[in-house]
């Protein structure tokens, strides 16, 4: 189930007045993975499968590769929970994936700082599309907009980097893929998170949650 109502890149943009800006950004922290997840993700990519269904590609590939970088900086991923912030701007649905600290009874999330999209049949269109919507979404859960919110759109072959701050969207448009490079999709996803575990204030964060989840 897509995220929000809207249909296409500029729909968002225009309906939020995002200044959409494509330039690299994105740098690389080399990441020291066990060889054991190494081999699992390498046999995961292989197992035809895994591609049967949207749900399957999700759990089985994209899932896997987030969860094994994030463990690095104890934060937690949330699959396929609701995330309803504004009904009556269309931002309302259940996002692929969020990444945000837990509340303190572990259930529920609060401060989300990376968006992540499912890509269909690699229309990156359509992922970045539904990657902006959970963004802005996120910065009004949040209730800021000066600290950006980070966003990825993955089919599980192919993955791209963008973030947000107040109103500019800014794409990284280079490809970076598992089958081709693993580390260097590692690399860059340790740096990914790294910067946004950085817009986490932990002490002083907003007590704002969503309910929780069971």
């Amino acid at each position: 189930m897509p995220y929000g109502t809207y249909k296409a890149l500029d729909e968002i943009a225009n309906k939020f007045d995002i200044e959409i800006n494509r330039l690299e950004f994105l740098s690389e922290t080399n990441c020291i993975i066990e060889d054991f997840f190494i081999w699992y993700i390498k046999k995961s990519l292989l197992d035809v499968t895994n591609y049967v269904s949207e749900n399957s590609i999700c759990e089985t590939m994209i899932s896997p590769i987030l969860r094994i970088v994030l463990e690095k900086y104890d934060l937690p991923l949330w699959s396929h929970v609701r995330f309803d912030v504004s009904p009556e701007e269309g931002l309302t649905g259940i996002p692929d994936f969020l990444v945000a600290p837990a509340t303190k009874t572990g259930l529920s999330f609060t401060n989300p700082v990376v968006c992540i999209a499912e890509v269909k049949k690699e229309n990156f269109d359509e992922g970045w599309t539904q990657a902006l919507c959970e963004m802005i979404a996120a910065q009004r859960f949040n209730k800021s907009t000066q600290k950006p919110i980070y966003g990825i759109a993955t089919g599980g072959h192919f993955w791209q980097f963008g973030k947000l701050i107040e109103k500019q969207l800014v794409l990284d448009l280079r490809i970076y893929s598992p089958t081709m490079d693993l580390q260097r999709l590692f690399n860059a996803l340790n740096w990914f998170f790294g910067e946004a575990k950085k817009t986490i204030d932990l002490p002083n964060g907003s007590s704002h949650s969503v309910g929780e989840v069971g």
